[in-house]
């Protein structure tokens, strides 16, 4: 019985180790209903969190669809008003167990006080920013309540406003670490809310806790990538640990002590055979799985996944004959970036999910793009777009969230920013995607060129422009030099405004000459930048997006309400001007539609062409914009409900990864071949141009033409005159193709005309749907034409995509279009509608 006895004693210690939990309990607060109302008013009402003002209100039908005709013009007392919100939560005993119990709010939009069981425990005042309170004291075990007031943003900074004794420029927007484009922009509504944007969540842990981890390279070798991984942790006492890197089935193993209070430590360990990360159209995205186990004896204390690519991303700025660059290097070889500008997806954030920011990116891809710009007037994006980047290949070009605007000064200011700053760069650092970190939209390019200096004297002048710098080229630029794991730094876009010469010759580049200045497109072959950042146009989006927030009688130019979905104050104007120039007058505002997203779409591809035909001189074009934030006459390619304008389909076939480049310069036609693959390649040029109606003009091919890797080169150069054989442009279409002299594989093709469709002298094309056949995708549409068809556009009342759209069908030929949706069509012959350009023009 002794012996017996002495066994289970000396068993009881380690029984007693292997039953609790000791790892830290993360996970979202487990609330019941919430419930808001404004502040003043008796009622109570549910809503589902993330919410915002606006989403809550709609939720209850208590406020219109805001984007409904002029709501937005209804719905602006919205920003005067204090709102809160409210509901409980369950705490279990083992949390309250835990010697620390955490609560950690992120996007609370903006200025909130936070009660939990009727204390205060946090006011906020940056919707960018992390906030973590030690709640343990406030919590008992059961339900607890918490409570959210979030007070007007108009209403918080009204005085600070009032008592700079100067109007800085942006107006009373820039007093706020809140998304600047809540307060409108040219392209976006006015909704100045306030919200819950993500689920608080609880940390609840002992003696230790991973705040931060992060995994970088030492060193990449052929058969060894050295990765070291940087942890921060909090601990509450001195002991030894083990900690594990492990990747799959293999790890290292390292002894440690850990100590009391806040420190940083680090292990290492070899990849063998690494697989480096690449944008699309370089190689593949290839990423690993890395975790960091703390062990005390066998038992897991602490434990942190991370998923990283390995790869090396520069900004290459040197001097040179012509300026100085400005280009990426990706793991070495020089990136030619292929883009657009980001905004945020909608003007309430809270509707935003996984689903539809993979959809966007996808959308990014398959527009054979490699990088986005994250412009500085949105948000910092959540997790999933940036792990969708990582995984797709896509580079972001990452903005500080600062535009067109000269923020405060103040110390309380200063101090917020720095700590916003850190947290992004802490946040983002692990993400292979993220390739440059820029300071902020236009502020530089304001303050010089868009004559703010004029209102301030001079003492005020030097006061502002001391503190611009001390943000963004001193606290901005240090904090990415020290925590962003080599990502470089740009501290304003673009680098010079373009009445400066040097914005051609040096830095990035916002060409809006074109636009703003009524430029003719064709500029865009001679304004060419180093690397082109933003330059865009406007369009209408797609008939079917304008009914949803209009009535048949809204359905004009000039009405109230799509003036109120036009927010540039000359964008109307600008359209009619330069359709004008290039188009025949419209029959009706539905064919004003159609052809405005011709002429965005047609004008933008020669900027495309323009910028990639001077490689390497110029190394990238993002044009502005990707999305939008509503449904709204814009500069996007892709519009509000998802729907690709022509500009999109444009962009496809632009940035192809081989693509061959016309270019009329003057009399003289030249035609480029552009390479951006990893490899050489051999490639036949053909050159067909017919008539119309299908006459065969001239008929010739270039064998065995080299394009080297990365590079653009001039194949072929003649007149005009040559081309056409006597006949006359308006009446003349050239096709050209680059193929695989083997295989016989197109890599690319462009129709090119020499003269503005105004002038063309089209015929009726003869252009039939032939037949409709259900396919595993969707439906496959079958198209036929006797005479050129121009700009040919599919349209259905049905949500799909189109695979291909606005494209021309060239006399006598034959083409399939799948339309891609998952649902039945009752009767798919009559499901599609198709026009071109003769009907609709006069």
């Amino acid at each position: 019985m002794k012996q017996v006895f002495l066994l289970a004693f000396a068993l009881l210690p380690m029984l007693t180790d292997a039953q609790p939990s000791y790892t830290p309990i993360r996970q979202a607060l487990n609330t019941g209903q919430w419930e808001f109302r404004q502040v003043g008013k008796p009622d109570w009402k549910p809503v589902k969190v993330p919410v915002s003002v606006h989403t809550a209100l709609l939720q209850n039908s208590m406020i219109e669809d805001p984007f409904w005709r002029d709501n937005e013009e209804k719905l602006q007392w919205i920003e005067k008003e204090d709102w809160e919100f409210h509901t409980t939560f369950e705490v279990t005993p083992d949390i309250l167990a835990k010697k620390h119990v955490e609560l950690i709010f992120r996007g609370l939009d903006t200025y909130a006080q936070v009660f939990v069981n009727d204390s205060l425990i946090l006011e906020s005042d940056n919707m960018f920013r992390t906030w973590r309170v030690d709640a343990k004291r406030y919590l008992k075990a059961g339900s607890n309540t918490l409570h959210v007031y979030f007070e007007s943003p108009l209403k918080k900074t009204g005085e600070a406003w009032k008592n700079l004794g100067y109007e800085l420029p942006g107006g009373q927007r820039v007093m706020t670490r809140k998304a600047q484009f809540h307060y409108g922009w040219d392209w976006g509504p006015r909704f100045v809310g306030a919200g819950i944007l993500q689920k608080p969540q609880l940390e609840a842990w002992d003696d230790l806790l991973i705040e931060n981890t992060y995994i970088t390279t030492q060193f990449v070798e052929p058969t060894k990538a050295r990765m070291v991984a940087l942890f921060r942790y909090r601990s509450d006492l001195k002991f030894p640990v083990v900690v594990q890197f492990k990747e799959g089935k293999r790890k290292s193993v390292e002894d440690r002590v850990l100590w009391p209070g806040t420190h940083t430590d680090s292990v290492t360990y070899d990849v063998e055979n690494p697989k480096l990360w690449w944008c699309a159209g370089m190689g593949d995205p290839h990423l690993y799985d890395f975790s960091i186990e703390i062990k005390k004896g066998v038992q897991t204390i602490e434990r942190q996944d991370v998923r990283m690519g390995i790869r090396k991303i520069e900004l290459v700025t040197q001097k040179d004959e012509k300026g100085e660059t400005f280009y990426f290097r990706l793991n070495g070889k020089p990136v030619f970036a292929k883009g657009a500008n980001y905004i945020p997806q909608d003007i309430f954030q809270d509707r935003v999910d996984p689903l539809r920011t993979k959809k966007l990116l996808d959308d990014v891809v398959a527009g054979n793009m490699n990088m986005l710009r994250v412009w500085g007037g949105g948000i910092y994006e959540d997790e999933t777009f940036y792990q969708l980047c990582d995984a797709r290949g896509i580079l972001v070009w990452q903005d500080f969230m600062y535009a067109c605007a000269l923020y405060p000064g103040n110390g309380r200011f200063l101090k917020t920013a720095a700590l916003e700053a850190l947290e992004q760069i802490e946040r983002l650092r692990q993400h292979p995607s993220i390739a440059l970190w820029c300071g902020n939209n236009e502020n530089d390019e304001a303050w010089h060129n868009w004559g703010w200096q004029m209102q301030f004297n001079e003492a005020q002048r030097t006061q502002l422009w001391r503190e611009y710098k001390l943000l963004f080229s001193d606290i901005l630029r240090t904090y990415v030099e020290n925590n962003a794991g080599g990502v470089p730094y740009w501290e304003s876009s673009p680098r010079y405004g373009r009445a400066n010469p040097k914005s051609l010759t040096e830095g990035d580049s916002h060409y809006w000459g074109v636009w703003h200045d009524e430029e003719p497109f064709e500029v865009l072959n001679k304004k060419v930048p180093r690397f082109m950042s933003e330059y865009g146009f406007q369009s209408f989006p797609e008939w079917r997006t304008i009914q949803s927030f209009t009535e048949p009688e809204d359905r004009k130019l000039d009405s109230k309400v799509m003036l109120l979905h036009q927010k540039h104050p000359r964008g109307n104007a600008l359209i009619a001007e330069y359709m004008k120039r290039d188009f025949r007058n419209p029959k009706n505002f539905e064919d004003f539609v159609y052809v405005s997203q011709l002429l965005q779409a047609e004008g933008m591809r020669t900027g495309f062409e323009a910028q990639r035909r001077n490689k390497p001189y110029c190394m990238g074009t993002l044009y502005w914009q990707l999305n939008d934030v509503w449904p709204v006459a814009s500069w996007s390619s892709v519009d509000y409900y998802g729907r690709w304008k022509a500009l999109h389909y444009y962009a496809r076939e632009a940035f192809s990864p081989v693509a061959v480049l016309p270019y009329l310069d003057g009399e003289k036609f030249k035609i480029y071949g552009v390479n951006d693959l990893a490899d050489s390649l051999k490639v036949t040029l053909h050159i067909h141009a017919y008539t119309f109606e299908g006459s065969k003009v001239i008929d010739f091919n270039l064998p065995d033409l080299m394009l080297q890797t990365d590079s653009s080169k001039l194949l072929w150069e003649g007149t005009l005159k040559s081309l056409l054989n006597g006949k006359k442009p308006d009446n003349c279409v050239i096709e050209l193709q680059l193929t695989d002299p083997t295989e016989g594989t197109v890599y690319s093709t462009r129709n090119y005309y020499t003269i503005p469709s105004k002038k063309m002298n089209l015929p009726n094309p003869g252009l039939r749907i032939t037949a409709v056949d259900k396919v595993e995708a969707g439906y496959q549409i079958s198209l036929q034409t006797d005479n050129l068809a121009k700009n040919v556009y599919l349209q259905t009342d049905e949500e799909g995509f189109f695979s291909n759209n606005y494209f021309d069908l060239l006399p006598g030929r034959k083409t399939q279009v799948i339309f891609k949706t998952s649902k039945e069509l009752s009767d798919p012959k009559k499901a599609f509608r198709v026009k071109t350009l003769v009907d609709a023009v006069e």
